[in-house]
């Protein structure tokens, strides 16, 4: 069993100070608070020794200003084979950092907006539609079905020739009867990335707002974009993303679009609750997660399990956690009975 603190990321699109309830302020942006032993950002021992285990999930905090990258995470055999290909032929493309796929479940704390899964096709292109001739071909695609087409359409058009058409999508979001919420999300977006033709393939995403304690299951292979919030993320113990814009990392079109399913959407999980326990278990998902408010609970042996103290004190045996402190346990390690005095997490691998 570790004791741990949080490995923080401060990428560009994390709130100033967002995460100083967990960890201490920087004066910069705080966007992800890792609980793991992930090689891109382990979590850093409270005392000061070293990790003894390696964890098959992954336990964030994320804090959101604005929106981040639309994404896809690779299934399984799409990121083994890019990896082993990265690995093996120095001419390909180092897009993947390690060879497993990314399945993960983002829980509010805070209202959380996202965009998630594509559009019903014709709904997309009568957005598009009114935007002028440079949408045309995107249009076309999309009448007949064909994400593929017209997401790779809309990502050739040059960045001198995206403002123009992109400043009419939230009047045509509007003009098609869309909830206020999309265009609001969509003048998020152009704030941000006002020359970005991923602005166009984020028109084709629908928007949505998290109320706290709810949950959204995301299967590698859904293309989705997380907007601005807190919450809890459970995932896996992958960093793979592959980008359709609105970044300034790597866009892969076609490595993207190969992992994309084009059916793939998110599933809303509202938890089971009970005794200050609200559990989440989205079906085929490769871990579960329990969310605690002032109880007891047992994180029983069998499974790889975070426990991660989010506000007030969790007594854990001999060790008492303060917010942003985790216990780390493998699949072998013992049962652990907790004694939580406000909020915390608990994540474990599935068997």
């Amino acid at each position: 069993m570790d004791v741990v603190r949080g490995h923080l990321q401060t990428y560009d699109w994390g709130q100033v100070d967002g995460l100083d309830r967990w960890t201490p302020a920087t004066g910069g942006p705080q966007a992800e608070l890792w609980f793991g032993t992930h090689p891109n950002g382990p979590s850093i021992p409270r005392d000061g020794g070293e990790l003894t285990v390696t964890m098959p999930i992954l336990t964030k905090i994320l804090a959101a200003a604005r929106p981040l990258s639309i994404q896809i995470h690779p299934p399984a055999d799409f990121a083994r084979v890019q990896f082993e290909a990265q690995q093996s032929d120095p001419a390909v493309p180092d897009l993947l950092p390690d060879p497993y796929a990314k399945a993960e479940i983002l829980i509010a704390i805070e209202p959380f907006t996202i965009l998630e899964g594509l559009r019903d096709p014709a709904a997309a292109a009568h957005i598009l539609s009114p935007l002028g001739p440079v949408l045309a071909p995107a249009v076309d695609a999309l009448r007949h079905d064909d994400f593929d087409a017209a997401i790779r359409s809309v990502l050739d058009i040059p960045r001198s020739g995206v403002g123009g058409p992109a400043r009419g999508l939230p009047g045509a979001m509007a003009a098609a009867g869309l909830p206020t919420l999309d265009s609001e999300v969509i003048g998020e977006v152009l704030d941000v990335y006002p020359d970005d033709p991923g602005v166009f393939v984020a028109a084709m995403l629908n928007a949505r707002t998290l109320r706290p304690g709810q949950g959204v299951y995301v299967e590698p292979g859904t293309v989705h974009a997380y907007v601005r919030g807190r919450g809890v993320e459970v995932m896996t113990a992958s960093d793979n993303v592959l980008r359709l814009g609105l970044t300034s990392k790597t866009v892969a079109v076609d490595a993207a679009l190969g992992a994309l399913s084009v059916v793939g959407q998110p599933h809303h999980c509202d938890p089971e609750e009970s005794d200050g326990v609200r559990t989440y278990a989205p079906v085929g998902a490769p871990f579960r997660v329990d969310m605690l408010e002032d109880t007891s609970f047992t994180a029983g042996t069998g499974d790889a399990r975070t426990v991660v103290c989010l506000e007030g004190s969790v007594n854990a045996g001999n060790e008492v956690l303060a917010p942003g402190d985790a216990i780390l346990l493998d699949r072998h390690g013992p049962d652990v009975n907790l004694q939580v005095r406000g909020r915390a997490v608990v994540a474990r691998a599935a068997s």
